[in-house]
C-alpha cells in the first residue's frame, strides 16, 4: 500500500468526516415521517361559511405548493436533500361546533400541529384538548382572546381592534355615531361587541340598538328593524357573507341608509355579483358599505412595501389559476406564511417535535409580512403575541379584483388600551 494511497484515503476520511459534522440532526416526532412534515386543516368546505373555507384553505395549498416546488422545501439553510415536504390534511368541519371536535380527533395522532383552525366558537371547541395535547394551532379567526393561549397562533389584528379603527376613522372626520350593532350569536360576535363597546367609551358615542342572529337563521328582517327604529345611522356587523348579503339587501327593501362596517369575516367579493349580472344590491352597498380587514396591500398592488403581494399573485398564477382573487386567499396565503416561519425557525433550532416547534413560536420575533399584512410579532407571554393592531377599511368597489378599494389605513392609540391580556 503506497504513501499516495494512504494520505488520498486519509483526505477522503476528513472529508466524510467533516460533510457527517456540517449535517444538521434535527428531531422529530409525532406528525414528521421521513423528510414530510404533515399538518392538520380543519375548515368549512361545506356549509353556509363554505365560502370562507374554500378560497382560504386554497391560499395555504398554494403557500405550501410555492415551499415545496421552489424553495424545495422547510429548511432553507439545509441542503436541498435534507428539506422537508410539506403535507395538508384538510377535513371538513360544516362551521359546527361538534364536527370541528369530531375533526380534530381525527387528526390529532397524525400531525405535527394544526395549521388552520376556522372559526372563532369553532377553535374554542378545541381549545381544552388543544392545551392537554399542546399542538400548535393556527387559528383562522382574530379572536382577541388568541394572545392569551399558549398554544394558538393569531395572524393579524383581533376583530376588536378592526371597530376600533373604524371608530376612529369616524372620529378623525369628525363624525359621532349613534351605533347599532348586529351580531353572529357566538363568540366571534361577542368579540365585536366587546370592540364596539370599548370604542363606545373611548370616543364618546352610544350604541342605540343591538341585535343578534343565530347561525341558522335566514332572515334578518328583525335585526334590521331593530337598528332603523333604534335611530343607528351607523351600523357594525360582526356577521359572515351570507348573513351580510341578506341584511343589506333586507336594509335596501325597507329603504334604511345607515353605514354599515363590517368585520374582515363579514365580507366576500361575490356579493357584488359579476359585470354581466350584478347583483341588485351593488348600489346600496357601493354607497352603504365599509369592509375592515387588517391592514394590508391590495390585491395585486406591486409599489414598494408590497413585495409579498407580489410573490402572492405570482405564485397564484403559476399554482393557483383555479382560484378567482379573493380576499380569503390572502388570508389563508398569509397564514400559511406564518406557519412556515415557524416551521423553518423550528428547523434552525434542530427540534422539529411539537414542543421545539411551540419553542420556535415563542422565540419568533418578528415575521415580515411583505405588505401582506404588517409584520408579526410574537413571543413567550401574552403582551408579546399580540400580532398587529392596524386596520385598513375598504369601500365596495367592483372593478377592483376583489372588489375592495382601500378608503384609509388606521392604528388607533386606542388599540394599545384594549384590554387583551386581561
Amino acid at each position: 500500500m503506497t504513501a499516495r494511497f494512504l494520505r488520498a484515503m486519509a483526505l477522503i476520511t476528513v472529508v466524510l468526516l467533516v460533510a457527517t459534522a456540517c449535517r444538521t440532526e434535527v428531531k422529530t416526532s409525532v406528525g414528521v415521517e421521513g423528510k414530510t412534515i404533515k399538518l392538520g386543516e380543519i375548515t368549512p368546505l361545506t356549509g353556509p361559511v363554505a365560502v370562507i373555507g374554500k378560497p382560504l384553505t386554497r391560499g395555504h395549498e398554494v403557500y405550501f405548493q410555492y415551499v415545496n416546488e421552489v424553495l424545495g422545501g422547510v429548511g432553507q439553510k439545509l441542503p436541498k436533500e435534507e428539506r422537508f415536504k410539506v403535507e395538508l390534511i384538510t377535513l371538513d368541519s360544516q362551521y359546527r361546533p361538534d364536527i370541528q371536535v369530531q375533526q380534530y380527533n381525527a387528526l390529532k395522532d397524525k400531525v405535527l400541529m394544526i395549521a388552520q383552525s376556522l372559526g372563532t366558537a369553532h377553535t374554542n371547541a378545541i381549545l381544552a384538548q388543544i392545551n392537554e395535547d399542546k399542538i400548535l394551532t393556527a387559528a383562522a379567526t382574530l379572536a382577541s382572546d388568541w394572545p392569551r393561549q399558549k398554544y394558538v397562533v393569531a395572524t393579524g389584528a383581533p376583530y376588536p381592534a378592526q371597530f376600533i379603527n373604524a371608530a376612529q376613522y369616524l372620529k378623525d372626520k369628525g363624525v359621532t355615531p349613534k351605533a347599532g350593532i348586529i351580531y353572529q350569536d357566538d363568540d366571534y360576535g361577542a368579540d365585536g361587541v366587546k370592540g364596539l363597546e370599548f370604542a363606545a367609551k373611548q370616543f364618546g358615542f352610544q350604541i342605540v340598538a343591538r341585535a343578534s342572529y343565530k347561525v341558522t337563521d335566514t332572515s334578518y328582517a328583525a335585526p334590521v328593524t331593530a337598528m332603523k327604529t333604534g335611530g343607528a345611522d351607523h351600523v357594525f356587523l360582526a356577521s359572515t357573507p351570507s348573513a351580510t348579503g341578506t341584511i343589506i339587501g333586507t336594509a335596501a327593501t325597507l329603504g334604511y341608509t345607515a353605514q354599515f362596517i363590517g368585520l374582515s369575516p363579514a365580507w366576500i367579493g361575490a356579493l357584488v355579483g359579476t359585470t354581466e349580472k350584478p347583483s341588485p344590491i351593488l348600489p346600496y352597498l357601493q354607497r352603504y358599505m365599509w369592509v375592515v380587514t387588517d391592514a394590508q396591500c391590495a390585491w395585486g398592488e406591486t409599489k414598494a412595501g408590497c413585495e409579498g403581494m407580489k410573490e402572492l399573485i405570482d405564485n397564484h398564477a403559476k399554482f393557483g389559476k383555479d382560484q378567482p382573487p379573493d380576499y380569503y386567499f390572502i388570508f389563508g396565503y398569509t397564514q400559511a406564511r406564518v406557519v412556515h416561519q415557524i416551521l423553518e425557525k423550528a428547523v434552525e433550532m434542530g427540534d422539529l417535535t411539537r414542543a421545539g416547534v411551540v419553542k420556535a413560536f415563542e422565540s419568533l420575533k418578528t415575521v415580515n409580512m411583505g405588505g401582506l399584512l404588517n409584520p408579526i410579532s410574537y413571543g413567550p407571554e401574552c403582551k408579546d403575541k399580540i400580532p398587529a393592531t392596524g386596520s385598513t377599511i375598504w369601500k365596495i368597489d367592483p372593478s377592483q379584483p376583489i372588489a375592495l378599494a382601500s378608503v384609509a389605513t388606521i392604528d388607533s392609540p386606542a388599540v394599545k388600551q384594549f384590554p387583551f391580556c386581561q
